[in-house]
């Protein structure tokens, strides 16, 4: 691809990425959790009883890091880490009852703000540049797994 189309691509990565943190980087709008700590309480959600490996591998994390940030999510009562009774060493993520009333205020409102923004797609369209998305997103993400972050074969 010539070098001005990738520049571009970038710039509009940059700009999109920018465009969607906004509106959910203020405490209030991620019901007071971090981004960090929002990204997993909706893979959790979504998943709805995870091991922390598979959760780990969900979100692209190390488990040390999702470790930390799960025991945050613990102490304010959103999340429950329980071993399996099977196996010590396996531990199963679940949302409490207090965290699926969060999630489902979170999705609530990140289903608002994309529904918002799909209205503003020519409706002809629009299943076109979903589609788009996420081939695109599954793109960047076979190529992270066989390249890693600046060609080091390492995730970022």
């Amino acid at each position: 691809m010539e070098i001005d189309k990738i520049r571009l691509l970038r710039e509009k990565i940059r700009q999109l990425e920018r465009e969607i943190v906004a509106p959910f980087e203020t405490q209030d709008s991620c019901c007071g959790l971090t981004l960090a700590q929002c990204h997993t309480l909706l893979e959790v959600g979504n998943k709805g009883e995870v091991s922390l490996v598979d959760l780990a591998t969900s979100l692209g994390l190390d488990t040390s890091t999702l470790s930390r940030t799960i025991q945050g999510l613990v102490l304010i009562g959103l999340v429950n880490r329980t071993a399996s009774e099977k196996d010590r060493r396996y531990v199963v993520i679940s949302l409490t009852d207090q965290g699926r009333m969060t999630y489902q205020a979170i999705e609530d409102r990140f289903n608002g703000f994309f529904d918002g923004v799909a209205a503003l797609l020519p409706e002809d369209r629009r299943d076109l540049i979903i589609d788009a998305v996420g081939e695109f997103t599954d793109a960047v993400r076979r190529h992270n797994q066989n390249n890693g972050c600046c060609g080091t074969g390492r995730r970022p």
